[in-house]
């Protein structure tokens, strides 16, 4: 606990808050994992095609390695076994010639579909029995401080940037 928190103060709430924050980014990651392995996938390839057909080749290769959260040079490796496998395709964004995108090929469409029903599942699984009532506040909190430490995308035609 920081020196100046006292069981209950503020400094004790922004704690735990954050230790649960914590904790649960951890735990969702490995049950969407768990669930995605048995189709041979993982949280990275799903999130990586999630996002590029999200975007839809609106954003640059560095914009979508921010919303994956990770480092360009990862992505970039990601997207080259991607696009081996014919499941996402690079373009030039717009009318440059130096800037690339990447869009999911129709192949990639397809490969989508069926992870992303198995994240349906897990997040129906990871949040059942919580309270309908409880959630907006939550959400609010949450979005609170993601407005104030992250900038998230947010596309005509897609509600939010959820994963």
């Amino acid at each position: 606990m920081p020196d100046d928190a006292t069981a209950g103060s503020l400094a004790d709430k922004k704690l735990r808050i954050t230790r649960r924050i914590l904790f649960l980014g951890r735990r969702w990651r490995n049950m969407m994992d768990e669930a995605l392995r048995a189709t041979g996938n993982n949280h990275a390839r799903w999130v990586t095609l999630l996002w590029v057909d999200m975007m839809a080749g609106r954003a640059n290769l560095g914009e979508l390695a921010e919303q994956i959260a990770v480092e360009l040079p990862t992505l970039v490796r990601l997207l080259n076994r991607l696009e081996r496998e014919g499941l996402v395709e690079r373009r030039a964004l717009g009318n440059s010639n130096r800037a690339k995108t990447v869009v999911l090929t129709a192949k990639g469409k397809r490969a989508l579909v069926p992870m992303s029903k198995v994240i349906n599942r897990t997040r129906a699984r990871f949040l059942e029995d919580i309270d309908e009532q409880r959630l907006a506040p939550a959400l609010e909190l949450l979005d609170d401080v993601l407005a104030k430490h992250a900038r998230v995308v947010m596309w005509p035609g897609n509600s939010d940037g959820d994963t």
